[in-house]
């Protein structure tokens, strides 16, 4: 009776050790697919990330053209500027209203009545009150 009584206790022991191994091994098997599953979404995340950093570089070029472009276009006008008669006439009257100059001495300096009027609106003393 001892003897049938050890080898039920090992029948017993040898079972909850076989459960025991189908429980660990279901959970293994459970980790396994979430550590797959977490490794194919940080590659997707690396790879958005990638694209992120493509773009904004992208967007880095595309800026500095822009500033290029800006800064020829701005040269530009100022040689455009330098070359136009008319817009120094009108530098040169700003100037004058500046230092108090009247419409009548616009008028003198080239300008017609009209347009010394606007410019005199635009700049006299009037216009900075």
């Amino acid at each position: 009776m001892g003897d049938l009584l050890v080898l039920a206790v090992i029948a017993v022991a040898v079972v909850l050790l076989i459960v025991a191994l189908l429980v660990l091994a279901k959970k293994q098997s459970k980790m396994q697919q979430q550590l797959s599953e977490s490794q194919r979404r940080v590659e997707q995340l690396m790879d958005e990330l990638k694209a992120i950093y493509a773009g904004a570089a992208g967007q880095g070029n595309h800026i500095a053209r822009i500033e290029e472009q800006l800064g020829q276009l701005s040269d530009r006008q100022e040689q455009l500027d330098e070359q136009d008669p008319t817009n120094q006439s009108y530098s040169e009257a700003i100037e004058l209203i500046h230092s108090g100059a009247s419409t009548d001495e616009l008028v003198r300096h080239g300008l017609r009545r009209e347009e010394a009027d606007l410019l005199m609106r635009m700049h006299g003393a009037q216009s900075l009150g």
